[in-house]
C-alpha cells in the first residue's frame, strides 16, 4: 500500500512527475494543460511546492497520487482548496484518494481552517462521487473557465471540518 507523505522542497521533481501525469492521462479533469505545465522551468515547481501543501502517495519510491492544498488570497481566512487531486488509474478504489483528502483535513483544520473547498469539472462525474462520498457538498457558486460558458462552469463544494 502506498505511503501518503508530505512533499517539501527536495520533493519537487516528484510533484512535478505526477502532476504532469495527471495532465497527460486526464487532461478534461483539470483547468490547466500539460502543453502549459510541461514548460515550467524548476524554480517553478520548487515555488509551487513552497507555496501550497502537496501530499503524494508513493509506492515503491515513485508518486501514484497527488493532491495539494492551499490558502487561495482571495477566499475567506477560515477556507482552504484542495486542489489537483489525481491518482494513477491503475491505483484508484484503493483508498488512496480518501487517505489523501484525510491529509487535507488535517493540514486545512492545523492551518486554522473550519472548511476545505474544491472545484470539480461539471462533466467530471467520477470525481464529483467522491467528492460527495468525502462529505463535499455543492455550494451553488460556479466557476466560468472558459469565459461565457455557464454549460462548462466548474462547480465549487465545500466541506465542514
Amino acid at each position: 500500500m502506498a505511503e501518503i507523505i508530505r512533499a517539501h522542497d527536495d520533493d519537487w521533481s516528484l510533484v512535478r512527475e505526477i502532476r504532469l501525469r495527471s495532465l497527460s492521462t486526464d487532461p478534461s479533469a483539470f483547468g490547466q494543460s500539460w502543453e502549459t505545465e510541461s514548460t515550467y522551468e524548476d524554480k517553478v515547481w520548487k515555488k509551487r511546492v513552497r507555496e501550497a501543501a502537496w501530499f503524494l502517495a508513493v509506492d515503491d519510491g515513485q508518486p501514484v497520487a497527488v493532491v495539494a492544498v492551499r490558502h487561495e488570497g482571495d477566499s475567506p481566512a477560515n477556507e482552504r482548496e484542495l486542489q489537483a487531486m489525481w491518482v494513477l488509474p491503475s491505483a484508484r478504489k484503493s483508498g488512496i484518494a480518501v487517505k489523501l483528502a484525510e491529509a487535507v483535513f488535517d493540514w486545512a483544520r492545523e492551518d486554522g481552517a473550519d472548511t476545505v473547498t474544491l472545484y470539480v469539472g461539471p462533466k467530471n462525474e467520477v470525481a464529483s462521487s467522491l467528492y460527495e462520498s468525502l462529505g463535499f457538498a455543492d455550494t451553488g457558486d460556479r466557476w466560468e473557465v472558459v469565459e461565457d460558458d455557464p454549460d462548462g462552469a466548474w462547480l465549487k463544494m465545500a466541506r465542514g471540518l
